[in-house]
């Protein structure tokens, strides 16, 4: 609620809750926060009957009429009710499987078979879908929506509404009663989230989902022990422990200096010193992670080493490591002895105690391989004074980089702090690279009373004028044998740090490709004229020659439709086509993908034919070159505020004094410009010569 508040500005009417699963209980819950609906599945009714009647009607097999409200009111106290809508399952079925998505006028046939002329009322006609279904599941499932909203619905006598608008304007006439305890995607009520009911989606012939009950087991386990934490301690600075947990969200919402000072202000038992107020937010974070490790796409899908599971247990994991703050039990140990029972059905990957060991412990990371990965990073990086990384702002004390050969070697002193929890932490660091790309990293804490500086031009001297062996030695005697590598490195940042080393080297490849391709052109072009195949190692050095060259035109230039430019890309592609080569042209054809949206985001402002003629032109290059293009964006601005409104616009424009020439021109630009954005124009080509002849007869 706090939520959709802080987006929208109002308290919500309605909320969708998580996958429909409900009961009286849930219910009540929803009404005592001051909801008045809810949309359920057509099979989670179970009877209705007509307000003030006595007799129910059975409808527990899915048959409740989806087209109007229903008043639910709960069990334990009459005087309280909530508004029910069932959406239409046998049209919501079909959005999901039957490719409606592809042809938004077959979407809008699908909706009218929800209309009923038996019925004397004004009916609702409602579906619930996937949000991804719009575009992920079904591509340019996006545009067909927006075309049926957009255009065909009105065309066809829908009138669009929520369910706040319809409850005031309609009313409600029926009482209806639910099924027990129930959900959308189980039949077996809520058994999907908590044992094998029979319910998964994917998986392999055989497989069970057993693993679901351990794994609640051992969720149940872990929240109970935390709650007893959080309540031990939550109480040393909260006025009201839960009152501040459910006041949390405001911080969640913007996690900034300012919303955390008010959020400790508002609740705090006593005026908190700072380590009192790091404390206090771990307690908020362990909640935080408690709840979030009860995520329902954690227990849909059938296999405990599944991304949404293994998700599910890392949050189980962090709330652990807040915890160890607070308390010198073991927490982990128990939670993987019932994990333990927890079966895998891929051979191999043992109890969900193995896939935790395998898949969620390397997730967790420690303060000090933030700071590792930070000094590791520096390296080919030069930062400022003050940056980030994740979610902790780093300032650089001390930095000191020096370089032998194909070695380096940097040390310095920087303070991490936590925009999560505030907690700060002051590190000594010193970092060595090897020729073959690793790294060595030593971390201490840093102490005030040892010289750092001094302690540098030791390192320093030592690197400079011994073999690499005697720092690592040293490193040791100042750091301890704790060291870390890129293996310690997040996958994403080894990655990058990876990249970076290899520029230098990546250098030398470019110069060296660049050379075979201009000394061998000559040669090659005659082995071509003889019918000779041009050796791979020739066309290795071309296609990566000619793919840099093309790229950088338009990467260095200002008006990528120049002719000059353009000239020069042409004569490049030419070149390739010589040598029997395919170039890499994704860079320019991001480039042009960004100006045409920008060009058409300009151009619908004000309709200038000069915007319009420069928006056909980039396309016209775009042809010439051979590019591929992102036009997602631009077909639905195209679609929005041209296609959907061209009928209102050709009214408009023939009611001007303008020429009729120039006008039917104009109008055959923009639907040019739809056809390069792959958009069907031929009804309103037809439209546009009938009305412009009718008007040049009429003048």
């Amino acid at each position: 609620i706090k939520d959709f508040q802080y987006r929208f500005g109002r308290k919500p009417e309605g909320m969708w809750l998580a996958e429909t699963a409900c009961d009286d209980a849930t219910l009540e819950a929803l009404v005592d926060c001051g909801i008045k609906y809810t949309i359920l599945s057509p099979y989670q009714a179970k009877s209705v009957r007509e307000i003030g009647s006595g007799e129910w009607q059975d409808v527990s097999w899915g048959s409740i009429d989806p087209a109007r409200a229903y008043r639910y009111f709960i069990k334990s106290d009459k005087s309280k009710y909530i508004d029910l809508f069932f959406y239409d399952g046998s049209i919501s079925k079909s959005v999901a499987f039957d490719e409606l998505l592809t042809d938004g006028n077959r979407f809008v046939s699908r909706l009218k078979d929800g209309i009923s002329y038996e019925r004397k009322y004004n009916q609702l006609v409602n579906i619930a879908t996937d949000g991804e279904s719009y575009g992920h599941h079904t591509k340019f499932g996006d545009m067909a929506l927006s075309y049926v909203l957009k255009v065909k619905l009105e065309d066809e006598g829908f009138d669009i509404t929520n369910y706040a608008n319809y409850l005031e304007q309609e009313g409600v006439g029926y009482e209806v009663d639910i099924k027990e305890v129930s959900s959308w995607s189980c039949a077996h009520g809520v058994g999907r989230w908590m044992d094998d009911c029979g319910c998964s989606t994917g998986g392999g012939y055989g497989w069970n989902q057993k693993w679901r009950k351990p794994l609640r087991e051992a969720l149940d386990y872990l929240r109970d022990e935390l709650i007893q934490v959080f309540e031990d301690n939550a109480s040393k600075y909260f006025k009201d422990p839960w009152k501040a947990r459910n006041d949390y969200i405001n911080v969640i919402l913007d996690r900034c200096k300012t919303t955390i000072n008010k959020f400790i202000s508002e609740n705090q038992k006593y005026r908190l010193e700072k380590q009192d107020i790091v404390k206090a937010l771990k307690l908020m974070e362990i909640q935080r992670h408690s709840m979030l490790m009860y995520t329902s796409c954690g227990w849909f899908f059938s296999e405990i080493s599944g991304i949404e599971t293994t998700q599910i247990m890392k949050y189980a994991a962090r709330a652990m490591q807040l915890a160890k703050s607070f308390t010198s039990k073991n927490y982990e140990n128990d939670f993987l002895k019932i994990l333990d029972k927890a079966k895998s059905n891929i051979q191999g990957y043992g109890s969900g105690k193995d896939v935790y060991e395998r898949f969620v412990k390397p997730s967790v990371v420690s303060i000090k391989q933030i700071a590792a990965l930070w000094a590791i990073s520096a390296m080919h990086n030069n930062f400022d004074e003050n940056s980030c990384l994740y979610c902790y702002n780093i300032k650089k004390h001390y930095y000191k980089y020096f370089s032998k050969g194909a070695t380096a070697f940097s040390a310095g002193r920087i303070e991490i702090e936590s925009k999560i929890t505030l907690e700060k932490f002051d590190f000594f660091f010193a970092a060595l690279q090897f020729p073959e790309g690793d790294f060595h990293c030593a971390i201490k804490r840093y102490d005030e009373s040892e010289n750092i500086g001094d302690i540098i031009k030791t390192f320093t001297s030592t690197y400079m004028n011994l073999p690499i062996t005697e720092t690592i030695r040293m490193l040791d005697d100042i750091f301890g044998n704790e060291y870390y590598t890129l293996k310690d490195i997040l996958v994403e940042d080894r990655s990058n740090i990876l990249l970076d080393a290899l520029k230098e080297k990546l250098a030398k490849f470019s110069n060296n490709y660049r050379d075979v391709y201009n000394e061998g052109k000559s040669f090659i072009s005659q082995l071509i004229n003889l019918g000779i195949q041009v050796p791979i190692e020739y066309k290795l050095a071309a296609q990566y020659t000619l793919s840099s060259d093309f790229n950088e035109l338009f990467e260095n230039c200002t008006n990528i439709i120049d002719e000059d430019v353009i000239q020069n890309a042409i004569e490049i592609n030419e070149e390739a086509q010589t040598f029997k080569i395919e170039i890499d042209k994704t860079p320019s054809g991001n480039i042009f993908s960004k100006e045409i949206k920008k060009s058409i985001y300009n151009f619908v402002k004000n309709f200038e034919i000069h915007r319009l003629d420069k928006i056909l032109k980039l396309f016209e290059c775009v042809n010439k070159l051979g590019l591929k293009v992102d036009i997602s964006e631009a077909q639905n601005m195209y679609f929005n505020k041209i296609y959907a409104k061209f009928t209102n616009l050709l009214d408009n424009v023939l009611k001007s004094n303008d020429r009729i020439e120039d006008i039917r021109d104009f109008l055959f630009s923009l639907l040019v410009l739809g056809e390069y954005l792959n958009i069907n124009t031929e009804f309103y080509k037809s439209s546009i010569l009938k009305l412009t002849s009718e008007k040049i007869t009429i003048d």
